[in-house]
């Protein structure tokens, strides 16, 4: 369970890092 965790908390942290990058872009 601790590692299907990370996992998400790794794809949420890629996620949120790439809607901020679109912000700063645009």
């Amino acid at each position: 369970m601790e590692e299907r965790i990370q996992k998400i908390l790794a794809k949420m942290g890629i996620a949120s890092r790439r809607k901020a990058e679109e912000l700063i872009l645009e």
